[in-house]
């Protein structure tokens, strides 16, 4: 039935719509109720069908219509019993072979329909306990469903929020149709309305509803009501605006696009960090059919230089004076340049608490920039507000483009302010808006409305209301500084009379014409060059090939580096390469070994070009002397070429080597080679400065930046902004409240930062200011470091990323090599005796085996000495490289082991060898099973990017037999590891495990110096039973020890414990022999350095070994003036039998003579 008011529609246009006969139609009113300010109609509507955009729309522009004093209205549906009645037929019908048939639920997730209107969030906690039957909806932002005592039988609580207002709603479900029902049709950001009962929960200590029934519910979203041409935002934050700005960027420009906006600016404070995604989202947009023009500005921190500069020309910024807040907006390309600039020199010349921006400075990079007035903080509305007179004021806003007026809300506060005490009331605010409207007028200067919007709604105030006050400000009580659409803005501006739709409308729209469309960054690929790379690639690695493989190169071994190099170069990455391989190069001459990370150890050009040693051939032998080569027959059962058995050069009686580990070459660059590449590099920690400084030798110091970052508040951080907040302000707020403000709170940027080992490289005929702004991180002045101004994920698609990496492992061999003298490349990895310490601890050779408490041979080797790490080696028991590769997948993918392999492993459905563990395990396995390798490609894509499998690609897998624990297995994971990134940690593993078992003493020397920090002499000097007291005490309730420092310091003694079972043996610091910061081995014991000594720095060590240099201390007070040592130092090396024999003074008494 169809019953609504006459003029709002005819039954033939709801029949059209809903595609059925009006007599199968319900379409009603059920109430109708106004905002508080009387402005949007909120209508619910009884429905028996999906209501089209285009239905609804007429519905709203006929009410606004007929009632005539309202902006907007704002529907909310509910379903009758037949919804969905005709559509059971019809979706059975249409359903494909291959596809699971979902259930048909019309919109109920668990009981009945919802029919009944909705209570608001702030009536609930006046009902609870009446058990009175209730209707809420909300947006779900958390789903817990948890299993009971009781067979099919579940209890499920979902939080529910609209705008900052949540509750919590429980059921009980009660079998496994519903338990599949709910799985299946609810999701983190579904809108639901249930219906039930309130009560306190006394196990969250919330009201909670008990629901009876949930319904799938449309969402609630502001409409634009305005008919005519929108208006444009020239005034908007991000959440880039620092610990200020509550809009995410994408969403902003979605919304502005939505409500038929032209354009929109953005304009965060001091920074640009939201240009690239405000781009991407615009360029996303425009695929849709929604075109939305990007105005890129900034609201920066005017400084009045006039007499600010020194004689010597400098700037004083810490001298006290009020900076003003300005509108930059980039008109074309050479604004956007200045623009950066402008960035650029206030975060790293004029950055004090803000980065302050000097009128010399603008006035010299004005060109291409339009400049606004801005806020009440702008020097326009200042000089209006503090009386100034005509001829001073139009000499002010002289110097602007437009002028600014903002919502008399946003200026709320200056009324009854005691520094303005002749603002009084609305009206003055309304005459300050006038008298800006005036100057505009006699200037010749356009005057636009803007929001200064720095949150999307009026409800999410309390999110700026909570961070502000974190930082120092007070809780402001402001919900005015939100996204509004045109209707709005015209009813907030309507005392401007007939000018309204001139300065929120049209000079807003002109501004915007203003400016030339362009992206904040280029689009092309931008990389480096190195004379004569593509000629050194190819000749280096077919060189290097040659030396290995013979002249003239077997065919497989030809065909994948002819593949590879014409990909690499035709694509214009072999800069890269030869940047990558001159680092290592030079890395390997000065005697450290370079590990390689992610999936560079793919390529086989990168091997070629000795940039890794992870070989991603199939598994193989190579004779070196009259290089024979042979390729596996037996892929199924070696998959790395360690593991095969040895073998004797048929053709000349050598013994073969082996290699090979069949990664795929499309992993690192897709088969069409066009994947963009990823080298990242481990160097030794003390390594890493050398690498970075050689990098600006290759490209030019003035070309090469440190990757920025951009640090957000997390959710734990803003968890606890909301718990101080509470405290504060005395305001009290539910569990789900808690966690829906902190969400709120969470992603607005905290501050800057540089990635650890990140490197920007700039064309040397292209400038920084073309890609982005730079700046010192953190906005540190005496940061030694420039750094990208945009987080380098937005322009390492454009730029050349060198990722030098500092790490443990290079250094800890490179120490072992000077111990021992053995040349690390030349250990054999598949050494028996050391594959055997991940399964037993004989090669250890502990002296006392029967009281011994360890089971594993595998502290202190990297990526095996974890508790997590030691229960894989239970339940695999590896006997091959293979296993310890798939081992070192497992343990840094998500889901992968846990929930899954495991599982799988302990049930024994699948072998060691089946279960994937690394991407390419996907690709490998499923080409063995007969996939062609572009599906079998896209297969693994698809798994490691989490995505949902499609239909037929499940046939496919279906088709070659692939169990179907396989493809459960495929769903499970979340993340998984390149094969190449766990092959080079093993390989680097495995010689650390070589030295354990053949140089042990020096093996903990050079694992304990990168540990040094949480060495404890007493334990050490204490022997076994001081180490195994030690880590019973980290396990005491009375240690008050924090759990990631009883983390730390428990790998370190369970080690010491090893090492002394071992029968290895400590010596304690000695002078003229220690080394100041490093473990060495002396007279076959473990020489303890000064800095490991408890409180002794590694400038204080350092300075001790140094002033030790010059001869013998006479006395402790010599070691005091000559040494950074404290007194404390002093003693507790002393205590270390140090300074044993030293008096306190070298003075001689007259006795003594």
């Amino acid at each position: 039935m169809i019953e609504v008011p006459n003029g709002i529609l005819t039954p033939e246009e709801v029949s059209e719509s809903a595609g059925r006969h009006v007599d199968e139609l319900t379409l009603s009113f059920k109430s109708i109720s106004l905002d508080s300010a009387g402005l949007v109609l909120e209508l619910d509507v009884l429905v028996n069908f999906d209501v089209k955009p285009r239905l609804e729309r007429i519905m709203r522009e006929r009410l606004i219509k007929s009632l005539g004093n309202i902006n907007d209205v704002m529907f909310n549906y509910f379903y009758d019993e037949s919804y969905g009645e005709s559509k059971q037929q019809v979706f059975g019908a249409n359903i494909k072979p291959t596809e699971k048939p979902k259930a048909i639920n019309n919109g109920i997730i668990l009981g009945k329909r919802i029919t009944m209107a909705e209570t608001a969030y702030e009536n609930l906690a006046e009902i609870s306990g009446a058990r009175t039957n209730v209707a809420v909806s909300g947006t779900v932002f958390e789903i817990e469903i948890k299993d009971t005592k009781k067979k099919n039988f579940w209890v499920m609580t979902l939080r529910i929020n609209r705008g900052p207002k949540a509750v919590a709603v429980k059921t009980f479900i009660k079998s496994k149709q519903e338990f599949d029902a709910a799985n299946e049709l609810l999701s983190k950001g579904d809108e639901i309305i249930a219906q039930g009962d309130i009560r306190y929960d006394e196990y969250i200590h919330e009201n909670v509803m008990i629901a009876n029934s949930i319904n799938k519910a449309i969402k609630r979203t502001r409409i634009e009501a305005y008919n005519g041409q929108k208006r444009v935002e020239l005034h908007a934050h991000t959440r880039m605006s620092e610990n200020d700005g509550f809009n995410d960027v994408e969403e902003m420009v979605k919304q502005a696009a939505d409500w038929g906006q032209p354009a929109i600016a953005i304009t965060d404070h001091g920074v640009v960090q939201s240009f690239p995604d405000a781009a991407n989202t615009a360029k996303k947009l425009a695929k849709k059919g929604k075109n939305i023009k990007i105005l890129y500005g900034m609201e920066g921190y005017l400084y009045p230089d006039d007499d600010a500069y020194d004689e010597n020309g400098k700037i004083n910024l810490s001298k006290k004076r009020n900076t003003y807040h300005i509108i930059l907006i980039a008109k074309n390309l050479t604004g956007l340049k200045n623009l950066y600039k402008i960035v650029s020199f206030t975060h790293i010349d004029y950055f004090y608490r803000r980065p302050q921006l000097p009128r010399k400075v603008l006035d010299k990079y004005r060109e291409g920039l339009i400049i606004g007035s801005a806020c009440e903080a702008g020097e326009v509305f200042q000089a209006v507000l503090k009386g100034a007179s005509d001829e001073e004021l139009l000499k002010i806003a002289s110097y602007y483009d437009y002028l600014e007026i903002q919502p008399l809300g946003n200026n709320h506060f200056l009324i009854n302010n005691d520094r303005y005490p002749h603002v009084t009331s609305k009206q003055d605010l309304i005459d300050m808006n006038m008298k800006i409207v005036e100057l505009g007028d006699k200037l010749g200067k356009r005057v636009v409305a803007t929001t200064d919007s720095h949150y999307p709604d009026k409800e999410s105030a309390i999110y700026r209301n909570i961070v502000m006050s974190m930082v120092g400000f007070n809780d402001t009580n402001s919900n005015s500084l939100y996204l509004r659409t045109t209707a709005e803005m015209l009813k907030e501006f309507e005392y401007l009379g007939d000018r309204a739709k001139e300065i929120v409308i049209d000079n807003t729209n002109f501004i915007a014409s203003m400016t030339e469309e362009f992206q904040p960054v280029p689009d092309e690929k931008c990389p480096p060059s190195i004379e004569g790379a593509d000629e050194t690639l190819r000749e280096s690695c077919y060189a290097r090939a040659k030396s290995i493989y013979g002249d003239p190169l077997p065919k497989e071994v030809l065909e994948r580096l002819d593949t590879e190099l014409n990909s690499i170069i035709s694509n214009g990455y072999a800069v890269m390469y030869v940047a990558a391989q001159l680092l290592v190069e030079k890395s390997n001459k000065d005697g450290y070994l370079v590990g390689s990370r992610g999936s560079v150890g793919s390529s086989f050009a990168a091997t070629m070009a000795g940039i890794t040693e992870v070989n991603p051939l199939e598994p193989h032998y190579i004779c070196p002397k009259c290089h024979n080569l042979k390729f596996t027959d037996q892929l199924d059962k070696y998959d790395t070429g360690f593991d095969m058995p040895d073998r004797v050069c048929e053709k000349c009686g050598a013994d073969m080597e082996k290699n090979g580990l069949n990664i795929p070459f499309a992993t690192f660059l897709g088969f069409n080679g066009d994947k963009e590449p990823d080298i990242d590099l481990n160097f030794a920690g003390e390594y890493q400065p050398i690498a970075h400084k050689f990098v600006g030798e290759i490209f030019g110091e003035e070309n090469i930046f440190k990757a920025g970052t951009v640090a957000t508040i997390a959710e734990k951080t803003a968890f606890g902004y909301v718990k101080k907040y509470e405290e504060n302000t005395g305001k009290r707020f539910s569990n789900s409240e808690e966690l829906v403000l902190a969400n709120g709170c969470t992603g607005t940027k905290r501050t800057t930062g540089q990635h650890p080992g990140g490197i920007i490289v700039v064309p040397a005929d292209r400038e920084i200011f073309e890609f982005c702004p730079v700046q010192k991180p953190a906005n540190n002045r005496d940061a030694e470091f420039i750094t990208t101004h945009f987080d380098y994920h937005k322009i390492d698609k454009n730029l050349l990323k060198l990722d030098i990496l500092g790490h443990d492992v290079p250094q800890m061999i490179r120490h072992l090599q000077d111990m021992t003298g053995v040349d690390p490349l030349g250990i054999d990895i598949a050494d028996k005796k050391t594959l055997s310490i991940f399964t037993s601890i004989d090669a250890l050779n502990i002296v006392n085996p029967e009281e011994y408490e360890f089971k594993h041979g595998t502290y202190g080797i990297p990526e095996f000495g974890t508790n997590f790490t030691r229960g894989m080696l239970d339940a695999i028991k590896p006997k091959t490289i293979s296993a310890l590769i798939k081992i070192s997948g497992f343990s840094h993918g998500t889901d992968v082991w846990t929930n899954n392999a495991e599982d799988l492993i302990k049930n024994g459905v699948a072998t060691i060898d089946e279960l994937i563990s690394c991407r390419d395990d996907i690709m490998n396995y499923l080409m063995i099973k007969g996939v062609d390798k572009g599906n079998a490609f896209k297969i693994m894509e698809a798994v490691r990017k989490n995505k949902e499998l499609k239909q037929e690609e499940l046939a496919i897998m279906k088709e070659h037999g692939v169990p179907d624990w396989y493809v459960e297995s495929c769903r499970t994971l979340k993340y998984l590891f390149p094969r190449a990134h766990a092959a080079a940690y093993v390989m680097m593993a495995l010689r650390m495990a070589w030295f354990k078992v053949y140089y042990p003493s020096a093996f903990y020397c050079a694992w304990l110096s990168t540990k040094i920090d949480n060495f404890d002499v007493n334990v050490a000097r204490g022997g076994v039973e001081a180490a195994k007291a030690a880590l019973n005490a980290l396990n005491s309730e009375d240690d008050d020890t924090s759990a990631a420092k009883k983390k730390e310091l428990k790998v370190v003694y369970e080690v010491i414990y090893e090492l002394l079972s071992r029968g290895c043996e400590f010596s304690l610091p000695e002078l003229g022999v220690s080394d100041p910061c490093m473990f060495n081995v002396v007279d076959d014991k473990i020489k303890i350095p000064f800095m490991a000594v408890s409180g002794v720095g590694r400038s204080a060590a350092i300075s001790l070994a140094e002033a030790y240099k010059d001869g013998p201390f006479l006395s402790t007070d010599e070691v005091q003036r000559k040494t950074k040592l404290s007194s404390t130092n002093i003693e507790d090396l002393k205590a270390c039998g140090v300074f044993n024999e030293l008096p306190d003074s070298a003075q001689v008494s007259i006795f003594d003579m």
